[in-house]
């Protein structure tokens, strides 16, 4: 029974008392991430920066192919990534995303970032930044950090 009510979200207090269930979270994913790209968008200089190093064209690029889907076109049982036509487009993300990522590691602008303890908080920001400029121009798809492990997975 013990273990029921811890699974509940309740436990017992020395006093017999029991302890409310813990809320949940009743925000989506994407609500999260917006939240997280908002903060993110105010506190550094992340906008300003990607608007300097990415094109339009690379950007819009970048979002075609995450709406098409990461896995959907990595997954080697779909057959070589390399033949896929959105291959070149998902390494040039990964591979702008990670040199970016070490450019930016002693940059006095990304201090204010959220901290985040389970992910790599710098590389999240630059997600964020990157998803805010998707938003911009209006893509279906911006970019968040479930697509970002998968890139990881198929490329890194």
């Amino acid at each position: 029974m013990k273990i029921f009510t811890l699974l509940k979200g309740g436990a017992q207090r020395r006093g017999g008392e029991s302890e409310p269930p813990i809320g949940r979270e009743d925000k989506t994913y994407e609500q999260l991430m917006d939240e997280l790209t908002i903060w993110n968008i105010e506190h550094t200089d992340i906008v300003g920066i990607l608007r300097k190093e990415v094109e339009e064209e690379r950007l819009s690029k970048w979002s075609n192919a995450l709406e098409k889907g990461v896995r959907k076109n990595l997954d080697p049982k779909s057959g070589p990534k390399e033949t896929n036509p959105y291959f070149s487009a998902y390494l040039d993300l990964y591979q702008f995303v990670r040199s970016l990522r070490t450019k930016l590691v002693g940059n006095p602008a990304m201090r204010d970032m959220k901290f985040l303890e389970r992910a790599d908080s710098l590389l999240v920001c630059i997600l964020c930044g990157i998803r805010a400029l998707q938003k911009e121009k209006g893509a279906k798809r911006p970019i968040d950090t479930l697509q970002w492990m998968m890139l990881e997975r198929y490329l890194g």
